[in-house]
């Protein structure tokens, strides 16, 4: 009986691997493989046609798309250097000196981190609006000029950066606290002064950190959508991603193997730059954390320390202040502009019916996207532990092969991937599309949060589980999740806060008939001209993921105590089954 007991729980494990590396195909590996495809199809996804290399020819002879790889390279290349310079600045502050403030920069810069895309870059094109913006209110008042205008290169680059630096903040801040500055010591004992040392020490040190934050900048700049989208168009902007959205929108018919050939393009370039990423970061020769002995005390600043404190306080007021201030003035006005204040808008939004169904599509779709990716995730981390190396490398390779694939280029690859397929066409236009696409996009997060999770687990604990004679399932279920559930609540909070504020995959795979809370903002911005509802609406939307939060907060808390509540309701139907 144990040797078949024992064979059954053999081919258990053996079948439930081969559906999961099934899964995996069909959502990490098969929509890259049908994009790729697709480029040499005349038909549109489902639809018959030949083969033929027309599509490759018309993308690489058309003016346009070496207009828009020009703009693209531009454009992410000068914001990341922007938002790695501005992040490094302020990690400096906030680990190696003793400035006023500084323990206020990580807060900071994780909301602005969190803060969507969308919902950044509808703020400032109201804040730094050339007619009725706070900015250009300000300076008329006082200087009689209007200076900001987000509608332009300018403009859009400095949004941008703005929002990467966050990022590069958060990154860069760990090996600026982990620094040996011993080195720092010895160069300030031979002479060189802390400008020097900075210079000719640790920036050379934090080259492989700062390496990768560029790349991982000019990555995300090359994908961005929102921010082209709604401020490049008065700028003369042709990005990779908005021309492909064009291409797709604007065409008729649409062109899909050109947006699929345009795809390729940019899943080819980031893919390099993963690839350049990941060799620098194996080819580490940098020792920047060593033992205790090393000294930790941060530099005094003398009067300069007041001078960052007060750039602490610029920075969090126009990055964080300023937009908030003006996304709720704007969302209590009539028309933007006119100062008078009611809550018109909000009970407008509240009583149309579309508004709350695009409100409870957007949360049904964050609420469900972080358990799913996140349940996902979880599992391919857990067998991947166990499993032969090339199974493992099959896991991990297609977790991250997302990042090559920004919503735009998602969207295509998905069209592809399910409507072409007879059973799955029913999809089209679908929100249950719309949550696969949202699940393989922010399943780069959740492995990642996952991975550094069960590094933590010791895996003694799952095999005296196995030795009690539970099975994998039950391991999974009642030792791994509960070891990992503050880990795992916290991705899927923010893998649902990602979902919620995401824009160019609902945008590109939602009906007409069914848009969520992002599109209808989109719309109302660039269709509708109506800011101040889009402003509202975005509030609302706020209020919502702030509520969710809570709600997270407040369940981590109480896990214990749920948890033994649930054991006991279950007991006690036990008890009464058995009488």
């Amino acid at each position: 009986m144990n040797g078949k007991h024992g064979m059954n729980g053999v081919n258990g494990i053996l079948a439930s691997r081969w559906l999961l590396i099934a899964l995996v195909a069909l959502l990490l590996y098969w929509p890259m493989l049908m994009l790729v495809g697709g480029i040499f199809r005349s038909g549109a996804p489902g639809q018959a046609g030949e083969w033929t290399l027309a599509a490759v020819r018309r993308v690489i002879d058309s003016p346009a798309t070496w207009k828009a790889l020009g703009h693209s390279t531009v454009f992410a290349l000068s914001t990341t250097f922007i938002g790695t310079l501005i992040g490094a600045f302020f990690a400096f502050i906030s680990a190696r000196t003793t400035a006023p403030l500084r323990g206020w920069l990580s807060p900071i810069m994780l909301l602005l981190f969190a803060v969507p895309p969308l919902l950044y870059a509808v703020s400032w094109s109201l804040l730094a609006d050339p007619g009725a913006g706070l900015l250009n209110q300000a300076t008329r008042a006082a200087f009689d000029a209007a200076p900001f205008n987000a509608f332009s290169w300018g403009g859009m680059v400095a949004v941008h950066s703005l929002k990467l630096s966050g990022f590069a903040y958060l990154m860069l801040l760990p090996p600026f606290r982990n620094m040996n500055r011993s080195y720092e010591e010895a160069s300030m004992i031979a002479g060189a002064g802390r400008l020097a040392t900075l210079l000719r020490i640790d920036l050379p040190l934090l080259l492989p950190a700062i390496s990768g934050v560029v790349i991982l900048g000019v990555i995300f700049g090359l994908g961005a959508f929102d921010v082209p989208a709604l401020l490049g168009a008065l700028a003369g902007a042709s990005m990779l991603s908005t021309r492909i959205f064009s291409t797709l929108s604007i065409s008729i018919p649409p062109d899909y193997a050109g947006a699929s050939a345009l795809g390729a393009v940019m899943m080819l370039m980031l893919s390099l730059l993963l690839a350049l990423q990941w060799r620098l970061v194996r080819g580490e020769r940098f020792v920047t954390v060593t033992g205790k002995s090393a000294s930790q005390e941060p530099w005094d600043l003398g009067r300069w320390g007041y001078a960052a404190g007060a750039l602490i306080v610029l920075f969090s007021t126009l990055c964080l202040l300023l937009p908030g201030v003006q996304l709720l003035l704007t969302s209590l006005q009539p028309a933007i502009g006119v100062n008078r204040y009611s809550l018109a808008n909000y009970q407008s939004l509240l009583a149309d019916r579309q508004v709350l169904g695009a409100l409870r599509l957007t949360v049904g779709h964050a609420l469900l996207c972080g358990a799913i990716v996140m349940g996902l995730a979880l599992v391919m981390g857990q067998t991947g532990r166990r499993a032969p190396l090339w199974l493992r490398r099959y896991l991990e390779i297609g977790s991250l092969a997302p990042i090559m694939m920004p919503g735009v280029v998602l969207s295509i690859g998905l069209l592809w991937a399910f409507i072409s397929l007879p059973g799955l066409r029913l999809l089209y236009g679908s929100g249950w599309l719309v949550m696969i696409g949202l699940v393989i996009l922010t399943m780069p997060i959740a492995s990642r949060i996952v991975s550094g999770a069960l590094a933590q687990i010791s895996r003694e604990l799952e095999e005296a589980a196995q030795i009690a004679g539970a099975g994998p399932p039950r391991v999974l279920t009642d030792v791994t999740l509960q070891l990992v559930r503050r880990s795992f609540l916290a991705g899927w909070l923010v893998c649902g806060v990602v979902a919620a504020g995401t824009l160019d995959i609902p945008l590109m795979l939602l009906g007409p008939g069914t848009p969520n809370v992002s599109v209808l903002v989109y719309s109302d911005m660039t269709l509708g001209g109506a800011p101040t509802r889009a402003s509202a609406l975005l509030l609302v939307l706020v209020a919502v993921v702030v509520g969710l939060t809570a709600l997270a907060v407040l369940t981590g808390a109480m896990w214990p105590a749920l948890r033994r509540l649930a054991g006991q309701v279950l007991h006690g139907r036990t008890a009464v089954a058995a009488a």
